[in-house]
């Protein structure tokens, strides 16, 4: 049984296929803790051209969501957090960029369904994470 992703309405608008791909600019962009040193790396625009959908929906937890968010905040979380991590300076940039190999790689393994693993399986009825 193939599990599926349902996003709320206003994600899904955010997810539909927008006029052009995303860039590294724009992920630059959307996410200031990027660190800007990365801009020119093979791997990183390879990174946003596979998963610029992801990105362009992706939400950073807020420090309340202790379940972890909703499909927004999870794509954060797998796919923005250790480019964060490295613009603190608590990773060194080889480690990075070998984290985004390997999770372009992930995804080339399993391109169909890739996008469901980074999500945490919810019962049905479960009320969306937040804030109280």
């Amino acid at each position: 049984m193939a599990m599926q992703v349902r996003l709320s309405r206003d994600v899904e608008a955010k997810a539909r296929p927008a006029s052009a791909p995303m860039t590294v600019d724009e992920l630059l962009a959307r996410f200031p803790e990027v660190p800007r040193d990365l801009r020119d790396e093979p791997v990183l625009a390879g990174y946003v051209e596979a998963f610029g959908p992801l990105l362009r929906v992706a939400q950073k937890p807020a420090p309340c969501m202790r379940d972890g968010g909703d499909a927004p905040h999870a794509f954060y979380v797998r796919l923005v957090n250790d480019l964060a991590i490295y613009g603190v300076g608590l990773a060194r940039r080889d480690r990075t960029l070998a984290r985004l190999q390997a999770t372009l790689e992930e995804d080339r393994r399993q391109p169909a369904t890739f996008a469901c693993t980074l999500v945490p399986r919810r019962a049905p009825g479960t009320p969306r994470s937040g804030c109280a």
